[in-house]
């Protein structure tokens, strides 16, 4: 399928952390919105590894930037609920 692709890996301060984000991005990545691009994501203890494959540059882009979209929202809530059990 792949022509074009892309790996990311994260590492988060725990394995608890990497596994909520592996949950809370899970079902995007079971169903994907378009045929032309596939993620693929798993976790080795706290590092969390995307792999994007895709036809062409623009859907591996538009993937991309879905996932790290994602992430960074996933970090915005993450931070916002540490700062209140403070």
């Amino acid at each position: 399928m792949s022509k074009y692709s892309a790996l990311i890996k994260l590492e988060f301060p725990s394995e608890k952390e990497t596994q909520v984000i592996l949950e809370a991005l899970k079902p995007e990545a079971e169903s994907p919105a378009t045929p032309r691009s596939n993620v693929r994501i798993r976790r080795e203890a706290s590092t969390l590894i995307l792999s994007f494959e895709a036809k062409d540059t623009a859907a591996l882009r538009a993937s991309l930037n879905s996932y790290l979209s994602w992430l960074y929202m996933l970090k915005n809530i993450h931070d916002m609920l540490k700062a209140k059990s403070r």
